[in-house]
């Protein structure tokens, strides 16, 4: 890495539930029908993350969430380019 500052993307569907997952706060439940749209803190950034399965979240519930590591996506911050093709 140049050490220029970076943008860690992923996609809300990438994440899943998981020990060693990075502790976030529910803010916001939607149900969407076949899936769960949650809206969650971690360390002060608001995340989205999607889930398939059936869980039971509640707004203040702590959870721990961790994105898929082969489908996380780096962008430049200053030009918004993607960095890992």
């Amino acid at each position: 890495s140049d050490g220029l500052p970076a943008v860690y993307g992923v996609r809300p569907e990438h994440f899943t539930i998981a020990d060693d997952g990075a502790e976030a706060e529910i803010v916001v439940v939607e149900p969407t029908g076949s899936e769960t749209q949650v809206f969650a803190k971690i360390g002060g950034e608001q995340v989205v993350a999607v889930f398939r399965e059936r869980h039971q979240f509640n707004p203040g519930d702590k959870v721990r969430l961790k994105p898929d590591p082969s489908l996380v996506h780096l962008f430049d911050e200053a030009t918004g380019k993607r960095l890992n093709a």
